[in-house]
């Protein structure tokens, strides 16, 4: 195998385990103690490691679950095409289940992936956040609609500060669709956000990434941040429901679906049957989510 075929392979793995948290199908909260919880794995700091043992979360009864795997389109397929028979449990939460194999293994289950942010949610979840690192993470990921991976690899020399594009260049491999290295992505960014990354990236060298915390350090702020806000279901967020987010904002502001497709990187049906909403955004709404998004909706 040569260094080509080696590099490919590894960014499939790196990329499959990183969807695996973005879609809460695996928590790999890591490296950080959150409410007296005992979290296992890498720094932090670190990039994710493909190799890092998954960490068990506590359920809602006091008993530890192995992850947060969702039931929905191909998990629940995986899920059903395991040798070892599954219970499936109610918890006191509607649309969170929790799973129990054969074999004792246990696994937290949402059973809706669709969950997005409202715009006072939005505020109040970035007020909670404590970090500025914490607070351009998201930022990043509410405006550009990127996926986890996607945005932790931009560097400073995929933003044209001039035309005011993003070119994410490492993305998602489609391998149903017969892709085998990634398909780069270029759009517009509001001029306000672009203003916030020219800040933050002026001492950076154009190679240098942008800054973004690693995977699980994220989702174990994200979750904090959530209960902090007080948003109730936080159960129902990981990472990947900013994308949702996202994608739902420019829907409510008649932004063609052929724009948003292009930016989530996805086509028609696969953002109608997992991201869109039905529109449920007050005039109120459309305001706030213009205050976040800036002139990207005009």
């Amino acid at each position: 195998m040569d260094n080509l075929q080696i590099e490919v392979k590894r960014h499939k793995l790196n990329q499959q385990f990183l969807e695996q948290i973005e879609f809460g199908n695996h928590s790999q909260e890591t490296g950080c103690e959150s409410n007296g919880e005992i979290l296992i794995g890498s720094n932090p700091s670190q990039s994710p490691d493909i190799n890092s043992p998954v960490t068990k979360l506590p359920s809602f009864d006091g008993t530890p679950l192995r992850g947060n795997r969702s039931i929905g389109n191909k998990n629940q397929d995986t899920l059903r095409g395991q040798e070892e028979p599954l219970e499936m449990i109610d918890t006191e939460h509607q649309e969170l289940k929790k799973v129990i194999k054969k074999n004792g293994q246990e696994y937290s289950v949402r059973t809706n992936r669709k969950r997005f942010f409202y715009p006072n949610e939005w505020n109040d979840f970035l007020k909670a956040l404590e970090t500025p690192k914490q607070k351009l993470s998201f930022d990043i990921l509410v405006n550009t609609g990127c996926r986890y991976n996607e945005g932790f690899n931009i560097r400073k020399r995929d933003i044209d500060f001039e035309r005011g594009t993003l070119t994410l260049k490492v993305t998602k491999i489609k391998a149903k669709k017969g892709q085998k290295f990634p398909e780069p992505r270029t759009f517009r960014l509001s001029s306000q956000f672009l203003e916030r990354l020219k800040k933050h990236t002026k001492n950076k060298n154009d190679d240098e990434k942008i800054g973004m915390l690693s995977a699980p350090a994220l989702n174990i702020c994200m979750k904090k941040a959530l209960i902090k806000a007080g948003i109730e279901d936080f159960y129902m967020f990981s990472l990947h429901n900013v994308r949702k987010t996202h994608g739902n904002w420019l829907n409510a502001h008649e932004v063609t679906i052929v724009n948003i497709c292009k930016r989530l990187g996805h086509d028609y049906n696969t953002f109608l049957g997992s991201y869109a909403s039905a529109d449920v955004f007050t005039d109120e709404d459309r305001v706030e989510i213009k205050n976040i998004l800036g002139d990207l909706i005009k």
